[in-house]
């Protein structure tokens, strides 16, 4: 069951802009993710919203409110931290507006059959991009600000969390596995263009780090994430396949137990 957690993490100005300087793949991630995210995750709740009343089982409504409700703890802890890296460099508000606008005209633009379609392509990536980080969170989190390495990581625990939410939404509302094809190229290209346009602004502002050799990814891994995201698209494809990452499931316990999950050991 999805739990909706409300952490207060904190972005105090002296966070670095990048907030691990050995690391420029994790320091754009986290970054780049706060600029995107906000956006996106209004998107995909308000897809859901619109489609609700045609959701025939009883057991996906429950899962697709809470997971609307964890998408908005989401977007609300991203906004904090755009906020913190907006502080530092005033003139990247011009890349966040641009970015809520071409949400804005998505949703307005586009049948909401696209908007389940976009969200689901967007949501089951997330599921081996979770895995990767997990499993490469030394080399990719060690040396960064602690503060926001336990942000993002609870992010993609409760991405693999939710991991079947936006899909079984898809499933039961629109269940046509050839418009999702259709619909991931356009996702991929509209994403990979917003990210561009966030990243060369703030290249534009502060100089990207470089990546240490100590912190470098294995092949195998960066394979393994490119068949993950490969499998999604296969029409057999089932979210809740492959098991959990044990790291997400001590995550999850520690939580229960009542640790404080603002600052986590990796």
């Amino acid at each position: 069951m999805i739990k909706v957690r409300k952490i207060k993490f904190e972005f105090p100005d002296d966070i670095p802009f990048y907030f691990n300087p050995l690391n420029r793949e994790a320091s754009v991630l986290a970054n780049t993710l706060s600029f995107l995210a906000p956006a996106f995750e209004r998107f995909f709740i308000r897809g859901i919203r619109a489609a609700m009343p045609k959701v025939s089982s009883a057991a996906v409504r429950e899962e697709a409110d809470l997971f609307c409700k964890q998408e908005g703890q989401h977007s609300k802890i991203h906004i904090d931290h755009q906020n913190m890296l907006l502080r530092k460099y005033p003139s990247l508000e011009s890349a966040r507006d641009r970015v809520n606008a071409s949400y804005a005209h998505l949703l307005e633009s586009e049948p909401n059959a696209y908007a389940l379609a976009y969200a689901t392509n967007i949501e089951l990536a997330f599921k081996p991009m979770a895995r990767y980080l997990v499993e490469n969170r030394h080399h990719l989190f060690g040396d960064g600000d602690p503060r926001i390495s336990s942000f993002i990581l609870w992010h993609f625990v409760e991405e693999f969390e939710h991991r079947s939410a936006m899909f079984n939404v898809y499933q039961d509302v629109v269940g046509d596995y050839l418009f999702r094809m259709k619909t991931v190229k356009r996702t991929r290209q509209h994403v990979s263009k917003l990210g561009g346009e966030v990243l060369a602004a703030m290249a534009a502002c502060e100089p990207l780090p470089e990546t240490t050799a100590e912190g470098s990814i294995s092949r195998w891994s960066r394979l393994k994430l490119a068949l993950g995201l490969l499998e999604t698209s296969s029409p057999f494809h089932n979210p809740e396949s492959g098991g959990e990452p044990k790291w997400i499931t001590d995550w999850l316990r520690a939580e229960e137990s009542g640790d404080d999950m603002r600052i986590i050991r990796l």
